[in-house]
């Protein structure tokens, strides 16, 4: 999977993505768990024709994805509009065969579903396959969430074997959709202490979630402390890092050829309520962060995020495989900041990957 050192690295996103203005979170919850249990019940072409469905649901998904794919996004990843940890416990909660692990036939990563449905409609109109990006939220994660942080191997396997389930039963490649890259979210590590868990088990851990994939495998993490243990895993590529809002959150680039792995970075930053604050304290008013206009003066100048870019382009070279936002922009409302900030980013991209080629 070596990178060519005059190839560019790929724009991709994280995830989450503002809803549609006027829509709820609880009505957009509750026609997806509809939809899920249908899928589950082998039903899934009615709910193409279910009007609530259709209108609280898959509509408000496509939009969401169009907005990404507009804006310019490489590999998109599927709208995250759930809860990170509800979209994948809930289902392990109904279906769980055993501590932790789903039955295999019940796990499904339901936003790709429904756009391996979609993706000829838009190929028709580009003549070239989407290609996504699978998101989920990773097995420590999972584990932390449901249980606590003394981590019992066994119990963690489980849920890393689910985990597994839930990308080999979404994970499509055909025509129409290519599914260029999976990522497991462990936010939570290497900021948290865990007990009970040694490094040798997290990799095993780890290397078990995303085993027997076949594609590109990105672990998202918010902090590069612990990196010397994924780094040592022999299933996972790519680690992430982000770095646009903090530029201290990196590791050496010799790190990466040790052990041949390679690294995404975050050159937008997109912790809204943090940019929020500066702004306030700078002397911005309330009533003019109300605004539209307002908060589009919160997304990072283009100077700030071609800086980041070259940044990263000169310090990890040909082991840079992915840019992008730093994480999810389900605080980026309404979705047309969203489509601003990474409309933004893709333009900067755009400009340096010219310089870089002329």
């Amino acid at each position: 999977m070596y990178r060519k050192v005059n190839e560019f690295p790929t724009f991709d996103d994280v995830g989450s993505f503002p809803l549609p203005e006027g829509l709820s979170k609880e009505k957009y919850s509750k026609f997806y768990w509809e939809t899920y249990q249908k899928l589950i019940n082998n039903d899934l072409e009615c709910v193409f024709k279910e009007k609530n469905i259709k209108e609280y649901f898959i509509d408000p998904l496509i939009q969401s994805f169009k907005y990404k794919l507009d804006a310019g996004v490489e590999v998109i990843n599927y709208p995250q509009h759930v809860d990170m940890y509800n979209q994948f416990l809930n289902p392990l909660k109904d279906y769980e065969r055993e501590p932790a692990l789903i039955e295999k036939n019940k796990a499904y990563i339901l936003e790709n579903v429904i756009l391996n449905h979609y993706a000829k409609e838009f190929y028709e109109k580009t003549q070239k396959p989407l290609n996504v990006k699978l998101c989920i939220t990773g097995p420590i994660e999972l584990y932390i969430k449901r249980r606590d942080f003394t981590v019992y191997t066994d119990l963690a396997l489980n849920y890393a074997k689910t985990v597994n389930c839930y990308l080999k039963n979404s994970i499509y490649n055909n025509k129409y959709l290519q599914t260029t890259t999976i990522s497991i979210d462990e936010p939570s590590f290497g900021f948290v202490d865990l007990v009970n868990a040694n490094n040798g088990d997290l990799i095993t851990i780890f290397d078990k979630s995303v085993e027997n994939i076949d594609c590109m495998t990105q672990i998202h993490l918010h902090t590069l402390n612990l990196s010397r243990i994924p780094l040592q895993t022999e299933n996972i590529d790519i680690l992430t890092c982000e770095y646009a809002s903090d530029n201290s959150n990196k590791i050496a680039k010799k790190e990466l050829d040790t052990y041949d792995k390679f690294i995404r970075v975050g050159i937008t930053r997109t912790n809204y309520d943090n940019i929020m604050a500066e702004a306030l304290d700078s002397g911005t008013s309330h009533d003019k962060l109300k605004t539209f206009e307002g908060k589009y003066q919160l997304i990072d100048s283009k100077e700030m995020i071609e800086k980041n870019l070259r940044t990263a382009i000169t310090h990890y070279g040909d082991r840079l495989k992915f840019i992008g936002p730093d994480c999810g922009l389900s605080s980026w409302t309404p979705p047309k900041l969203a489509f601003e900030l990474l409309k933004r980013t893709n333009e900067v991209i755009t400009k340096v990957k010219k310089d870089k080629n002329s």
